[in-house]
């Protein structure tokens, strides 16, 4: 049964990757052995073309190198960098979720209508994640079970959710009626600019990189993606890998959502707008396959940070503000269409 599962093998399926450093012959040429690099770690191209950005920025744009300037970037990427995180591993196994922006604009806005009902704020903090990853199960229940394409169950959500929104706060920002000190393990913000969100990102990423290239969950993981029915055949429970994975993306916006709440002291029932878009950048930018059965965490972590930088580096430069959003399109493109070519010719594909 020889079948293209991704890069981790699982028990009854042999161990070929999509993107195999045993499949392709490397003559001793520096170009050739580069390729080789990037053949066995596509996540490689993501991390070089973020030093780069980096270095491009710190000689163009003013105070970026600042401490206030650096810190900055990093707690305001952490946000939507636990949403890209999760969403990696959802994508590997074949699937999308598009909802995750509006998830996390309804968790915020729970979290505040639930403290300000009376309820403690870790119950409510609790509540609100429950929630989320309920969120994700129905949608993951809807693909697994009634076969839809998970692009077109999660691009109804995410309009069914921002309606919610708007229809609960009457399209109005909601704040809580007083503060409370437990929500600052989510988002504090130090005198130099350093945010614990930052330490959340941190610690989600390793988690989920323990969790995708350490464990046997991540060997279904990429199975699913790589080939569904050779992976049933092995015994691998496909349903369960993406319901769990549906809820877990999901439940991971709503702790994004929390973060994003402490960190405004309000919530904006328009926050979240295009979260997913610049998630599946990042994610693509980091060596993940649109079609599944392939990926890395830590690509995804250099996606999110060369995000963050293009971001930021164009803030503090004299760029026109109307053409922000537009240039960054064209940087994001750029890089993913630099990255699918060095995948490419790394093993020497031709085709469509």
């Amino acid at each position: 049964m020889s079948q293209l599962l991704g890069n981790h093998a699982v028990e009854g399926l042999p161990r070929q990757a999509c993107y195999s450093w045993e499949a392709v012959n490397l003559p001793k040429s520096i170009s050739d052995r580069l390729r080789g690099i990037f053949t066995k770690h596509p996540e490689a191209a993501a991390g070089i073309a973020t030093l780069v950005t980096f270095g491009l920025f710190s000689l163009w744009a003013e105070n970026f190198l600042s401490v206030y300037a650096q810190n900055t970037m990093l707690f305001v990427l952490a946000e939507w960098g636990i949403i890209a995180l999760g969403f990696t591993l959802l994508m590997i196994a074949g699937e999308f979720d598009l909802s995750v922006g509006s998830v996390l604009a309804l968790s915020g806005i729970l979290t505040i209508f639930m403290v300000n009902a009376g309820l403690p704020a870790p119950i409510a903090a609790v509540m609100t994640l429950i929630i989320g990853v309920a969120i994700g199960l129905l949608h993951g229940l809807v693909v697994v079970k009634l076969g839809v394409p998970s692009f077109i169950v999660t691009l109804a959500a995410m309009m069914f959710w921002r309606g919610v929104v708007l229809v609960i706060t009457e399209a109005f920002p909601v704040k809580p009626d007083h503060k409370s000190a437990f929500f600052k393990i989510f988002s504090y913000r130090f005198e130099n600019g350093f945010n614990i969100s930052v330490l959340w990102f941190l610690g989600v990423a390793g988690m989920l990189a323990l969790i995708l290239h350490r464990t046997r969950f991540g060997n279904w993981i990429f199975a699913t993606g790589g080939n569904k029915q050779a992976a049933i055949q092995a015994g691998v429970p496909v349903d369960r890998v993406k319901l769990i994975l549906f809820g877990l993306t999901s439940g991971l916006a709503s702790l994004a959502g929390i973060i994003t709440m402490e960190r405004y002291g309000a919530m904006d029932p328009l926050l979240g707008e295009s979260l997913e878009l610049q998630a599946i950048a990042a994610i693509v930018i980091g060596g993940t396959l649109l079609m599944g059965g392939y990926g890395f965490i830590l690509g995804t972590f250099f996606g999110v940070l060369l995000i963050g930088i293009i971001k930021s580096g164009l803030t503090l430069t004299d760029f026109p503000s109307l053409l922000f959003e537009g240039m960054l399109g064209v940087l994001i493109v750029i890089a993913v269409i630099i990255n699918t070519t060095v995948q490419r010719r790394a093993l020497g594909v031709r085709g469509e």
